[in-house]
């Protein structure tokens, strides 16, 4: 089966649909943080500055999401509690493989491919995944159904422990999913403000002088055609380039993370305590990850 390429809001790690009612927090907050603009208003900005690299993205919501090593932290706690509690009824189990977590990449495509020879070499499709992930049956697993079964039943224990609960089902959520769903709800309300709809026509202007006919950058990075492959064809390695091109020098992810980070400051005024409570939550779910594999 033939990989796609990556989409929209991917590098948000994010763990719940934005729908979801927290339990723990409100989002009342969230709800009338619109109520001062009308639908359709450009969002009062700050300075612009010019952006070539993922790495100069920053959003004043970042001090509240785990990051990518904390993340990381939480899941290598979570596995070796799941195999504490499998083994002691008798089952085989061992921690899954994980691969490597860089700080580097925490926005990587956030607005798409901004490095334009990475996107000659890759393409959207990125550099090939080498390394096995943590879902599906491991190594050293019971595959049994039995098992399988228990091993639900300690993930559901494990993550009531790291988020200091008596227990937790599968529809409980924490204080990160919380941040993830601000932070996905301004990214859609800053791609829907007049300051980078204006900016994506100036992209799609440049991407039309290169040959390519795409409303905004979005049509070019999900074009079905690149799922058609496994790896980058030529053609799509000249729309990347040209992409990340256009992106550079439009300034496109300038406006645009002038636009995100000014609906972030306003979200983060109308969700202060909210915020505050998920900060020491996941500060809490820290400490307790730390405590665990600090047993072992």
């Amino acid at each position: 089966m033939a990989t796609p390429p990556p989409h929209r809001f991917a590098p948000l790690r994010l763990s719940a649909p934005i729908a979801l009612v927290l339990t723990a927090l409100t989002l009342s907050g969230c709800a009338d943080s619109d109520s001062s603009e009308s639908a359709g208003d450009p969002i009062a900005i700050g300075e612009i500055s010019k952006i070539t690299s993922a790495e100069q993205l920053s959003f004043p919501l970042d001090a509240y999401e785990l990051t990518p090593a904390q993340s990381r932290q939480l899941e290598l706690a979570q596995d070796q509690l799941v195999v504490k509690c499998m083994t002691a009824q008798g089952f085989q189990w061992a921690a899954p493989e994980r691969p490597p977590v860089t700080e580097a990449n925490r926005h990587g495509r956030r607005y798409g491919i901004l490095d334009e020879a990475e996107a000659r070499q890759t393409g959207y499709h990125g550099a090939p995944q080498t390394d096995r992930g943590a879902k599906g049956r491991e190594e050293g697993q019971d595959s049994s159904e039995t098992a399988q079964k228990a091993a639900g039943e300690c993930v559901l224990k494990a993550r009531a422990q790291l988020n200091g609960k008596k227990s937790m089902d599968k529809a409980d959520t924490t204080s990160d999913t919380y941040v993830e769903q601000l932070i996905v709800q301004d990214a859609e309300r800053a791609e829907q403000d007049p300051q980078v709809r204006k900016a994506f026509a100036k992209w799609s202007d440049c991407m039309s002088k290169a040959g390519h006919d795409y409303d905004d950058p979005w049509a070019s990075n999900n074009d079905p055609e690149w799922g058609k492959s496994e790896t980058a064809t030529d053609s799509e390695r000249r729309v990347a380039a040209a992409d990340a091109a256009c992106k550079i020098s439009t300034n496109l992810a300038g406006v645009w993370l002038a636009v995100e980070t000014a609906y972030q400051e306003r979200t983060l005024e109308t969700n202060a305590e909210a915020l505050a409570q998920a900060k020491k939550d996941n500060e809490d779910r820290i400490r307790r990850a730390a405590a665990v594999l600090g047993k072992n």
